[in-house]
């Protein structure tokens, strides 16, 4: 991987020279989230990027990323002295993006081997992980309890597995049991996690989870530490979270009263939206701590003591920091409608077919003769449309287009489909672009084949 930084001046070898008045790098990708891509400066700039490392191509702000992580501190630190805020890394597991979070003092929330082994090459340790996952295999119950990680715990056939292997390894493993609180966020149905039929955690109701704390504090190879729900994903309402914070809290106070448990910490998940449509109204960090902060304060009075609360974002981070520019292939009219066809598909931006999700698009560098459009995918199935009955400016072949929001579950969610190497990832700091993936080759796609 190669993290050589590149500045404007490498860039001016490419043919869109680039002018001393130009935007900066960040500037442009504000500019483009801003609708002002028709703007032929800033398209200038990109086709500048574009030109350097070729399409598609992965484009993220790093100015973006650290305002919502600054953005999400002011609003809860004040109002939430016992705060600790994770980055749950399936959102992006780019180890640079990884990194930039760590050093804003996030701790990770991981879902897999994989990401246990990218968080500790950022430089985490075992014990700033919390691992999560309903279905956990045996070597990442090994590797989690061996590290010190906190397991997240989600059924008593889990809890007796994590019992087991602390056994051998002569351990107390760190737990938390996730809870399913029953409550609908009114979310994506497909990332809608805290409904009672979903196959997340342990149901409030019944008395389930109780038991489950109940059984893990009778055994002396299990150390309780906290408690986890999480309700899903692209939350852009507060009464989700608030009517959810109470039945936690309720719990929290039952667990004290019937078994003598003081929780070290209450997780209450992440999963706070981001706008994917222009003057889309979404909650802020700010409405979410108001929201939170009486109901909190009330729980924490009943319970007679204060656990440090949790939070774990992903998306609210990283999403709207990221950027996918595609080439025009060509433009195909029929009786029905214009398909402009591009150089990307489901195998690099998945979203818009597995949730019908989504994204903005901007023709970079045109603004006149609006057509609406199919923006169309190069992967050969009928279903592979990135963005379906757009109005925008009239695109041509070889003109750059800009699919906004795609910093969460893009390159993470990416495939070889097709035998179509991986795009390219680059981070832009103000004037400056790292690349912090290269393009995959032919020979990624031939790897561990033997031919």
């Amino acid at each position: 991987m190669s993290l050589r930084p590149l500045s404007l001046a490498l860039l001016l070898l490419a043919p869109a020279l680039l002018r001393a008045a130009d935007p900066t790098l960040h500037e442009a990708l504000v500019a483009v989230r801003a609708d002002k891509a028709g703007d032929p400066a800033v398209a200038r700039v990109l086709q500048g990027l574009a030109s350097a490392h070729g399409t598609p191509l992965y484009v993220y702000d790093q100015a973006h990323i650290r305002g919502q992580v600054a953005s999400l501190k002011a609003a809860f630190a004040p109002r939430f002295p016992k705060l600790r805020v994770l980055y749950a890394l399936k959102a992006n597991t780019n180890p640079s993006i990884i990194g930039l979070l760590k050093g804003e003092g996030l701790g990770a929330e991981v879902v897999s081997l994989g990401e246990i082994e990218w968080a500790l090459r950022t430089g985490y340790k075992g014990s700033e992980i919390m691992f999560t996952s309903s279905s956990k295999n045996p070597a990442e119950l090994r590797r989690a309890i061996a590290l010190g990680a906190v397991l997240n715990v989600d059924s008593l056939d889990e809890l007796g597995q994590v019992r087991d292997e602390a056994r051998r390894q002569k351990k107390q493993a760190r737990i938390s049991f996730r809870v399913n609180p029953g409550v609908d966020p009114h979310t994506i149905h497909q990332i809608n996690t805290g409904i009672t039929e979903s196959k997340f955690g342990l149901h409030l109701q019944d008395g389930i989870a109780l038991r489950a704390y109940e059984q893990a504090k009778a055994m002396p190879e299990i150390r309780i530490e906290g408690l986890h729900c999480h309700i899903g994903s692209q939350i852009t309402e507060t009464e989700g979270y608030t009517l959810t914070a109470k039945k936690m809290l309720a719990f929290v106070k039952e667990l004290k009263d019937k078994l003598g448990l003081r929780l070290a910490f209450v997780d209450l998940g992440g999963g706070l939206g981001i706008p994917y449509k222009d003057g889309q109204a979404v909650m802020s960090p700010e409405d979410l701590a108001r929201a939170l902060e009486p109901i909190w304060k009330e729980g924490v009075a009943a319970a007679g003591y204060e656990p440090t609360l949790w939070l774990e974002p992903g998306r609210f981070f990283v999403g709207g920091s990221g950027f996918v520019l595609v080439r025009v292939n060509t433009v195909k009219q029929t009786p029905v409608k214009t398909f402009v066809n591009v150089d990307a598909g489901f195998n690099t931006l998945m979203r818009p077919i597995l949730y019908q999700a989504y994204h903005r698009v901007r023709v970079l560098g045109k603004s006149a003769d609006p057509v609406t459009v199919d923006i169309a995918g190069d992967v050969c199935e009928t279903g592979d449309i990135l963005a379906e009955a757009r109005t925008l400016p009239r695109a041509a072949a070889g003109d750059l287009l800009a699919i906004l929001d795609a910093g969460a579950y893009g390159f993470s969610m990416a495939s070889e489909y097709n035998s179509r190497p991986m795009p390219a990832e680059l981070l832009v700091d103000g004037n400056r672009v790292r690349v912090i993936r290269r393009r995959g080759g032919f020979g990624d796609i031939f790897r561990n084949t033997g031919k």
